[in-house]
């Protein structure tokens, strides 16, 4: 648990950062688009998980939206160029969908071109509910989208909200599951299924010659992972 000390620091000093991570096209094996990640750091440089950040600040709504609003013009103003993804939660973006008039995070995305959406799947049937308003939302503005996190523990997959997806992106928690029949199957079948419905697949949790030789058996168009490393780019506060 984040105490409240760090977390107001962390805060009130903007001790946070983005770092860059490739997302790479299995039969080039070249970078197709990098995807922003959230990065924080105490007052003496150490990092903090993103996640721990993020549930501290669920009980406060407010704060929670203008960090993710600061994080995300960041990510934005300084990417490389080319094709950028980045992760949106659908309560985040909820925050400010009760307001009248245009979406901040949708005028602010929409004006990056090659941004593709990351919604980050669900847990529940009000998040499905969110998420498929979220992708309507920024797909009026013919702003892409990918379905992250595919497969994780306790994530719930809204058939709705799959079907209008650019990319689906498969958790890296299918590799604990790799050696089992019924989960590989299954994953053979979703990726069949984007290839027959017009969908790219990337692949998570690549980091090893094993895995990448996998990932193309498996037939994925791209993966992303620490095998990558040497790829990333870092921007720190």
């Amino acid at each position: 648990m984040l105490s409240p000390a760090i977390l107001i620091e962390l805060l009130h000093s903007r001790r946070f950062g983005v770092e860059y991570q490739p997302i790479v096209e299995v039969k080039s094996g070249e970078a197709y688009a990098h995807e922003a990640l959230a990065r924080f750091y105490t007052a003496a440089g150490a990092a903090v998980p993103p996640q721990a950040v993020f549930d501290a600040l669920e009980a406060h709504p407010l704060a929670l939206y203008q960090v993710e609003h600061t994080l995300k013009r960041l990510q934005i103003d300084e990417s490389p160029a080319g094709m950028l993804f980045i992760n949106l939660d659908p309560d985040t973006f909820h925050i400010a969908s009760k307001d009248k008039g245009p979406h901040p995070l949708v005028d602010l995305v929409s004006g990056r071109a090659g941004l593709t959406v990351e919604i980050i799947e669900n847990s529940s049937s009000g998040d499905a509910d969110r998420s498929l308003a979220m992708a309507d939302a920024f797909a009026a503005r013919d702003v892409r989208l990918a379905l992250d996190d595919i497969g994780a523990p306790a994530s719930v997959l809204s058939l709705p909200v799959l079907l209008q997806m650019d990319y689906l992106k498969f958790d890296r928690h299918w590799w604990q599951h790799w050696h089992s029949p019924g989960y590989r199957k299954l994953l053979q079948t979703l990726v069949r299924f984007a290839r027959e419905h017009g969908q790219a697949t990337i692949l998570e949790g690549v980091e090893t010659v094993a895995h990448w030789e996998a990932a193309m058996d498996l037939g994925v168009d791209y993966v992303q992972g620490f095998f990558f490393r040497d790829c990333f780019h870092s921007v720190h506060p």
